[in-house]
């Protein structure tokens, strides 16, 4: 058996890895999931909010518009059902008293049945609407989003994930389980305390047993309503729940999203050093123009220059700590700008006073000491 050096290795690697032809995306190898450990930004909530991606239930809405269609037909009840009557007396007699029955009678026909069916349901229709838009408001608000309604083809295609098991298809089939089995037992509850009125109704009028009938349904309905408005609450919490878990985000999603935002860190700083750098070679050309350099010989320097008739104290044209103290006092030296030391003076300046800036009053008196010295400033605003 021949075994390869490891040189031999190495190069046959780097042939594999540069070959044109064997176009290889390594990101493919990668960990299938590194880890959704970040919490979701701003920004990620915003895109998916536009998208339509809220967490909500539709559990909230499909109960509260039971429970409203419920309680309208127990108000009503009484009129429904006189109205229903009515509108099988008017239209079921129709098809034996009519001699012939063409297009033009079924029109007039449905037209009329169109327009008193509408007036039988319209309470209910109108509520049950009422209330699915509130079940949605009150879970994500007034939202309007367009992207919602385009077409995408990942909404018709097979996703085995909603089919195979996992956290959301099992909390579904518990949640149904759950459903049947509570509505079986309140059901059960309520038909057994009613089962002996029940028995009874062959001796009743026929109004007098819809009734009974009738409120026997309504409590039944009732508590089915407000058990599954318990589990329309579970529901949407679980739901909140699991949508925050899609949200998170892996450590480098957060920082490409975070370089997306801000620009990439190292550009960044590069970008703020050449910004200093190019304030501080137009600070140090300034330094010939000053009237002294006040430093504090090791660490701080601080030029000052007075123009009579534009300023009405010194300016501050240019500072610096350590490297570009040196080299304010070198470029100060070369074009015979006087340099004074003055520790305490050039500390405070250099802590207070900002490039551009006039002095503050509290140094009038200590600069003014010490530029009353220098013959050159003296000349030039003309004193002695």
């Amino acid at each position: 058996m021949n075994y390869l050096d490891p040189v031999d290795k190495q190069t046959i690697f780097d042939l594999y890895l540069h070959n044109p032809y064997l176009d290889i995306n390594l990101q493919l190898f990668a960990a299938a999931d590194e880890g959704r450990t970040e919490p979701p930004s701003e920004r990620r909530r915003r895109e998916e909010k536009e998208k339509g991606n809220v967490p909500k239930s539709n559990e909230v809405a499909s109960t509260l518009v039971l429970l409203s269609g419920t309680f309208v037909l127990y108000l009503l009840g009484e009129k429904f059902i006189k109205n229903t009557a009515l509108f099988i007396k008017k239209y079921l007699p129709m098809g034996v008293q009519m001699q012939q029955f063409g297009a033009e009678e079924f029109r007039v026909i449905m037209s009329g049945v169109s327009n008193d069916f509408f007036n039988l349901l319209w309470p209910v229709l109108a509520i049950t609407l009422v209330f699915a838009v509130v079940g949605n408001v009150v879970q994500v608000g007034f939202m309007f989003s367009p992207r919602a309604l385009s077409f995408r083809f990942d909404r018709i295609s097979p996703n085995f994930k909603r089919v195979l098991p996992n956290r959301q298809t099992m909390f579904n089939l518990g949640k149904s389980l759950a459903k049947v089995i509570m509505i079986g037992i309140i059901s059960y509850i309520l038909i057994s305390g009613d089962f002996l009125k029940v028995l009874l109704t062959s001796n009743m009028g026929m109004v007098e047993a819809i009734g009974l009938i009738t409120y026997s349904g309504f409590k039944i309905m009732m508590a089915a309503g407000i058990l599954l408005l318990a589990i329309a609450v579970s529901d949407f919490y679980f739901q909140k729940s699991e949508f925050e878990e899609s949200l998170k985000q892996t450590p480098s999603e957060a920082k490409r999203e975070m370089k997306e935002d801000s620009g990439d860190p190292a550009l960044k700083n590069r970008r703020m050093q050449l910004a200093r750098d190019m304030m501080q070679g137009n600070m140090l050309r300034e330094v010939p123009k000053a009237d002294v350099v006040i430093t504090n010989p090791t660490h701080y320097s601080v030029a000052l220059a007075y123009e009579m008739g534009r300023d009405v104290a010194p300016r501050v044209i240019a500072k610096g700590a350590d490297r570009l103290a040196l080299e304010i006092r070198k470029i100060a030296k070369e074009n015979d700008v006087p340099i004074v030391e003055s520790p305490k003076q050039a500390r405070l300046l250099y802590a207070e006073v900002d490039v551009g800036q006039e002095i503050p009053r509290e140094f009038f008196e200590a600069v003014v000491a010490i530029l009353i010295t220098l013959e050159k400033f003296k000349k030039k605003v003309g004193i002695g």
